[in-house]
């Protein structure tokens, strides 16, 4: 693995930042609630701070597109996160936010600079997402953002019994950018 690269991205109203261990209280409340782990592939009802420091530590952002940044207000309170992962060849993205702070447009704001600063710095032309079926919320936030669906599959999550349907989206630079400028 390589060494931790800083990275800090600023919207309007939140930082996109490198997750530290002291944030790994507020990470775990929100994945844990039932509402938002079910929505999320990986966290366990039963996951743990501890868990959550050795996973911070773990998707520091080292220059290639494997990262995870969180999603704080200007007083630095963690609000979510965004993140990325290259599978297949593929970019992939994914975000939760905490649903105290729903409603607001955060996750189309961090969103927006996150696939931004990934299209830059990375140079693939595509970005995949995929959705439960049951999160219009979030499928909403990738529509605003130019993705278009591409089909649908089968997804697994730690917070829930068995596979359940996602929606697949796709987005091109060229659909990034007319749906954000």
């Amino acid at each position: 693995m390589g060494a931790v690269e800083p990275l800090t991205i600023r919207t309007p109203r939140l930082i996109l930042r490198q997750m530290r261990r002291d944030d790994a209280a507020a990470l775990c409340r929100i994945v844990t609630r039932p509402d938002v782990g079910r929505m999320l592939f990986l966290f366990p009802p039963d996951w743990t701070v501890d868990a959550a420091q050795d996973f911070i530590l773990d998707w520091q952002f080292r220059g290639t597109p494997r990262l995870r940044l969180g999603i704080c207000d200007a007083s630095d309170r963690l609000l979510g996160s965004v993140g990325a992962v290259l599978r297949d060849g593929r970019i992939e993205v994914f975000y939760f936010l905490d649903p105290a702070a729903a409603g607001q447009g955060y996750a189309t704001e961090a969103m927006q600079a996150f696939i931004g600063f990934l299209f830059d710095r990375f140079g693939h032309d595509t970005i995949h997402a995929d959705v439960f079926i049951d999160n219009p919320g979030s499928e909403r936030v990738l529509r605003k953002l130019g993705f278009t669906f591409d089909g649908q599959g089968t997804g697994t999550s730690a917070a829930r019994l068995e596979p359940f349907p996602v929606s697949l989206y796709r987005l091109t630079q060229q659909q990034f950018k007319a749906a954000t400028t």
